[in-house]
Order: structure tokens, then C-alpha cells, then sequence
């Protein structure tokens, strides 16, 4: 059978690898000495790559992995036997035995999890690690506030077998450093804690790290930080800027004053211009509410993306430049440092996680 590869030769996606990494040991000076810093790799690494990831994280002595899958976890596994995973959506019912075999941590988030867990451990006389998830106001995963009381209350006959590595909360308004909901879940967290004596904690993800040291505990687990994306909002962090989205023009053409370009005739030419196009489109990732409302960069000068966003394809305006100046397969950069993930999202008022993980597969990645 005939295999066909479907990689875009036109579009290309540089990830600097070495900027993931910048960024990583970046938090590690936030936090303190003992405080681990644990990297969030799930949804392949926000799209840029699980395996090149994650590899050059270990290569910067990066020991603790967050995923959100058992898939996911069993696929990190096989890059490293010895490093820590953890999964946070939790246990798989039934799957106990697949956690063992792939020593993996799961973040139990509910009793019934727990007893599951406690009940696998029993039957093969063996204790197995686990992250325990209080929900301190998040309302999505978690042990909730019966349950809770019901694990503290019931601990030494409930957790026999389990060696609990971390317990766990995650903050639900992280990202506004001005809501007093943080500190509303940090006092509940600590309040928990109090019954868990001499077990570590784990509390912040990026925007939580950015709190202040009073959120950091034993373990920080930054996701978007890690990839230049702003996790809080009006962030000032610095952190570098990882990728660059370009493509080939594919075709160059003048068209006439009252002309229109694209799906629906959304834009109207005022005068005679020069039109380029590319091939990437929301197939791609490449949200349609970017049509006729994103700036590209040609030669590193600005130029504006005219009409709809179609499935494969958008059309630029190129008429500032000079014919002679402007060539098929010429590169148009979509992301760069110019106009990178945390600027983009602002256009469309979404989240610089957002443009990460809608990135399409067809693109040529390149790995610096």
C-alpha cells in the first residue's frame, strides 16, 4: 500500500528548543532551592512536540513530567525510564495494572478513585504512589468539600496502602493576581495540608508561580511558561519567545480597485493591489477570526492579512513592496518575535494556549 506523506513542504514551524529550556531553568530561579519545578507536557507538549520536549527538558536535569492522559503517560514513558509522571485527569477505572507496569503517579481525584487504587494495592501487597487532589474552588476535579472531610476524618482506615507523593490543588483565578479568590484557595489548601502531615504540597501552575513564593510549596508545575506564553494577564515575565510559524508564497497577483478577495467578498480592494497567498488556513489552526484582522511580516515588514480565513489557504497584502522585490516562494512569517503567541491572541481574545495546541500537523516542524 501506497503511504502518502501529508507534510506541508510550504509552511514551516520552528521550535526553539533551546528557549523551552531558557525558560525552565528562568522559573527555577522564581522559586526556592527545595522547590521543585515540574514541567506540564500534556496535549503533546501544547503542540510543539512531547518527544523533542521533553527529551531536552531531561537534558536540563527536568525530573518531574505532568500529563494529562494515561496515553500520554505511557507515551512519555518510553522516552525516559527514570524520570516522575504524573497523570493528572487521574485513574482509569480498571487500569491499575497499566499504572504499575508503566510506573506512573496518578492524581486521584475522587474517593472512588482512591478505593480503587487502595484495593489494587492490597490485592498485589504492594504500595504504588499517587498525588492527591483537593478541589479548593475550582469545581472540576478534585476531591470535593465531602469528600474531603470524609478522607480526613476516615485517613488511617481509608489510605492503608497508598504513599501519597504530593496532595494537590489547582487555582481557578491564577491568571488575575488581583482576585481574591487565591487567597481564599491558599488558605483552604493550607487548612487541608494541616492534616497531611510531613506530605509534600503542590499548588501552582504558570500563573500560580507567578503569585509569589507563599504559593509555591514543594512543586510548581508551569505549562505555558515553559513555551513563552503569558499566563497572567498584562504579564511582564520575559520569558522567550519559542516558535516561528512561516509559509511560501504560492502565488502573486495585482488586482483592480473595487475588486474583492476571499469567501463571502469581505474585503474590497480601494485601489490597485498586490496580492499574496499562502497555504495555511484554519485547517491549520489558524482561527478564522484572524480574516482580515492579523498582521504577518514579510522581509520583517508588516503587512495586513486581507479577506476570510479559508481551510487552506490566506491572502496578504504585498502592494508596499516593489514587483522586482517580491518572488514566488518568498517567506511570509505568520509567528515570530515580532508577533508572537501572547500578541496574536489579543486580536481574537483567546489565550496564548490556545494558538499553542490548534497548531495543525501538515507544517514542517523544525527542532533548533
Amino acid at each position: 500500500m501506497c503511504q502518502v506523506n501529508t507534510i506541508d513542504q510550504n509552511t514551516t514551524l520552528e521550535i526553539d528548543l533551546k528557549s523551552i529550556c531558557h525558560n525552565f531553568k528562568k522559573i527555577k530561579k522564581k522559586v526556592g532551592k527545595h522547590c521543585i519545578v515540574a514541567a506540564t507536557v500534556k496535549a503533546n507538549a501544547y503542540g510543539l512536540g512531547v518527544e523533542q520536549v521533553s527529551k531536552s527538558l531531561i537534558k536540563h536535569k527536568c525530573k518531574d513530567f505532568f500529563v494529562a492522559t494515561l496515553m500520554e503517560g505511557i507515551e512519555l514513558r518510553s522516552y525516559s525510564k527514570s524520570i516522575n509522571i504524573y497523570i493528572l485527569n487521574g485513574l482509569n477505572s480498571g487500569k491499575c495494572s497499566i499504572y504499575e507496569k508503566y510506573k506512573l503517579t496518578p492524581v486521584l481525584n475522587s474517593m472512588n478513585q482512591i478505593r480503587e487504587y487502595e484495593i489494587y494495592q492490597s490485592k498485589i501487597k504492594k504500595s504504588m504512589n499517587a498525588i492527591i487532589h483537593f478541589d479548593t474552588g475550582m469545581s472540576r476535579l478534585g476531591l470535593d468539600e465531602a469528600e474531603t472531610e470524609k478522607l480526613i476524618n476516615n485517613k488511617k482506615n481509608i489510605l492503608k496502602k497508598t504513599n501519597i507523593r504530593y496532595i494537590m490543588s489547582h487555582l481557578a483565578c491564577g491568571d488575575d493576581p488581583k482576585s481574591k479568590k487565591n487567597s481564599k484557595q491558599l488558605k483552604m489548601f493550607r487548612k487541608i495540608s494541616k492534616s497531611f502531615e510531613n506530605i509534600k504540597m503542590t499548588l501552582a501552575n504558570s500563573a500560580g508561580t507567578l503569585l509569589g513564593k507563599n504559593y509555591h510549596f514543594d512543586m510548581v508545575r508551569p505549562g505555558i511558561s515553559l513555551y513563552g506564553g503569558n499566563a497572567q494577564k498584562n504579564e511582564k515575565s520575559n520569558y522567550r519567545h519559542v516558535i516561528k510559524l512561516s509559509a511560501k508564497l504560492i502565488q502573486i497577483r495585482q488586482i483592480k480597485k473595487g475588486s474583492t478577495v476571499g469567501y463571502g467578498a469581505t474585503y474590497k480592494a480601494k485601489k490597485k493591489m498586490v496580492i499574496g497567498t499562502i497555504s495555511i488556513g484554519y485547517a491549520d489552526g489558524l482561527n478564522r477570526l484572524f480574516s482580515n484582522n492579523m498582521k504577518c511580516y514579510y522581509k520583517r515588514k508588516e503587512i495586513n492579512l486581507i479577506g476570510r480565513v479559508s481551510m487552506d489557504l490566506i491572502t496578504l497584502d504585498l502592494s508596499k513592496f516593489q514587483k522586482k522585490d517580491v518572488q514566488i516562494n518568498d517567506r511570509i512569517e505568520i509567528i515570530n518575535d515580532q508577533n508572537n503567541i501572547n500578541q496574536i491572541s489579543k486580536n481574537i481574545g483567546t489565550i496564548p494556549y490556545e494558538i499553542l495546541t490548534n497548531l495543525g500537523q501538515r507544517y514542517s516542524r523544525k527542532y533548533k
